[in-house]
C-alpha cells in the first residue's frame, strides 16, 4: 500500500515567477547565470566548425650583394574543416546538449536552494513570533508563581530556597523572551538578504498529494545525477572517437603583387588549392588509462544515482515518521485544551463562590493560551517538514 504525503505549494504573486521573489541584485545574478549557460551551449555546439582565415602582408626586399629591390603585397583566404571524426562531430554536438541540460538543472537546483532558505526562514520568523507571544503568557504565570511564593514565605509555609527558585525561574523566563526577540531580528535580517518582500507578503496556500514514487521520480537530485550520467557517457564516446580515423578538408586562395623597383616591372600572381587530409593516431601510451578513467566516471555516477535514490527513500520515511509524531502532538494538545476548558469552567464557578483564588483561574487561562500557541507552533513544525520534501522535488507549481 502506497503511503501518501501532502506538501505545500508556495504561492503568492511573488511565487508565480520564483525569481521575482529575490532581491534585485540576486535576481539579476541568477538571470545572468542562465544567459551564460546558454552562451556556453552556443559555443560548444558550434565548436567543431572550422574558421575562415584572412591573411595579408606587405614587404620590401633589398639585396646588398646585387641590384635587387622588390616591393611585394599579398593577400590570402583559407579554411580548414573536419568533415569526419569517427562519430566525434555528432558526439561533440550531443555533448553540448547534455552540458546545457545538466547546467540548467544545476541552475534550477541553486534557485531552489535559495528559495528553500527564504521559505524556511519565513516559517522560522512566524514560529518565533508565536513563541514570543507564548512566552508572554509563560512570564505572566512565573510572575503569579512568584507572588504566591512570597505570600507563602511570609506565612512561613515555604523556605527561602523555594522563593529564590521562583525568582530565578521568572528571571530565566524573562531572559528567554529577550533571546527570542533577538532571534527574531536575526531571522528578519536573514530574510532581507534574499528578498525585498516582508515575511507577511509571502503566503502559503493549498497542498498537493505526493506519494513516495512521485517524490523520487521528481527528485531534483536524481534529475541532476541522471543528466550527469548522460553527459559523462557522451564524453566517453567522444574521447573514444578521437582515437579513430579523421578526415579534414582544407582550401586556400592567394593573390600577390610584386614591384621590381630595380627593373621597374610589376607582376601579379594568384593561386588556389584544395585538399583532403586523413589522419589517425597509431599509438598513445595514455589511451587505455584515459578511456578506462572516463568509463569509470560513468559507472561511478550510475552507482551514485542508485545510492541517492535509496537515500531519498529513507529520507521520505524519516519525514513521514516525524510528521506522524507532530500529528500525535496535535492530538495531545487538543485533548489538553479540552481539559483546560473544563478546569476553567469549574474554577470560574468556584472562584465566583469565593472558594478559590483568582490567581488559580488566571494561571489556567494563561496555560490554555500557551497550549493554543503550541498547536500553532506544531503546525509550523509540520510545514517545515513538508518543505524539506517540496524543495527536494522540481518545486514547480
Amino acid at each position: 500500500m502506497k503511503r501518501i504525503i501532502i506538501y505545500s505549494l508556495l504561492c503568492s504573486c511573488a511565487f508565480s515567477n520564483e525569481l521575482n521573489l529575490l532581491e534585485n541584485e540576486k535576481k539579476n545574478l541568477r538571470e545572468i547565470e542562465k544567459k551564460i549557460i546558454h552562451e556556453n551551449y552556443n559555443t560548444l555546439k558550434n565548436d567543431w566548425i572550422g574558421g575562415v582565415d584572412l591573411n595579408s602582408s606587405v614587404s620590401r626586399d633589398h639585396s646588398f650583394s646585387s641590384q635587387n629591390d622588390n616591393f611585394t603585397k599579398s593577400i590570402s583566404i583559407g579554411f580548414s574543416q573536419s568533415i569526419y571524426e569517427s562519430g566525434g562531430i555528432e558526439f561533440s554536438i550531443k555533448k553540448a546538449k547534455d552540458t546545457l541540460s545538466y547546467d540548467l538543472i544545476e541552475w534550477e537546483n541553486e534557485n531552489i536552494s535559495i528559495l528553500q532558505t527564504i521559505y524556511q526562514t519565513l516559517l522560522e520568523i512566524k514560529k518565533l513570533k508565536l513563541e514570543i507571544l507564548q512566552n508572554d503568557f509563560n512570564l505572566e504565570n512565573k510572575k503569579i508563581e512568584l507572588i504566591l511564593k512570597r505570600i507563602q514565605y511570609k506565612a512561613g509555609k515555604v523556605d527561602i530556597i523555594e522563593l529564590n527558585n521562583a525568582i530565578m525561574s521568572k528571571n530565566t523566563q524573562f531572559k528567554s523572551n529577550i533571546s527570542l526577540q533577538n532571534s527574531l531580528k536575526d531571522k528578519e535580517h536573514e530574510l532581507s538578504k534574499y528578498t525585498h518582500l516582508k515575511y507577511d507578503e509571502i503566503e502559503i496556500i493549498d497542498f498537493k498529494k505526493l506519494n513516495k514514487d512521485e517524490f523520487i521520480k521528481n527528485s531534483i537530485a536524481l534529475r541532476l545525477s541522471n543528466s550527469k550520467i548522460d553527459l559523462l557517457n557522451t564524453t566517453y564516446k567522444q574521447l573514444k572517437s578521437s582515437y579513430g580515423p579523421q578526415v579534414n578538408l582544407s582550401s586556400n586562395l592567394s593573390y600577390s603583387n610584386n614591384d621590381d623597383l630595380t627593373n621597374n616591372t610589376n607582376k601579379d600572381a594568384s593561386s588556389g588549392n584544395i585538399g583532403l587530409k586523413l589522419s589517425m593516431p597509431l599509438f598513445d601510451m595514455t589511451k587505455k588509462s584515459k578511456l578506462e578513467k572516463s568509463k569509470l566516471e560513468v559507472l561511478k555516477e550510475k552507482i551514485n544515482f542508485k545510492d541517492t535514490r535509496n537515500d531519498l527513500s529513507h529520507t521520505f520515511e524519516q519525514i513521514l515518521t516525524q510528521l506522524d509524531t507532530y500529528e500525535q502532538y496535535e492530538k495531545t494538545i487538543i485533548e489538553n485544551l479540552r481539559l483546560y476548558d473544563d478546569l476553567i469552567s469549574v474554577n470560574n464557578t468556584s472562584n465566583n463562590a469565593g472558594m478559590t483564588s483568582g490567581y488559580d483561574l488566571e494561571i489556567l487561562k494563561n496555560t490554555k493560551k500557551i497550549n493554543e500557541y503550541d498547536l500553532e507552533i506544531n503546525d509550523i513544525n509540520t510545514k517545515l517538514e513538508y518543505s524539506k520534501l517540496y524543495f527536494m522535488t522540481k518545486a514547480k507549481s
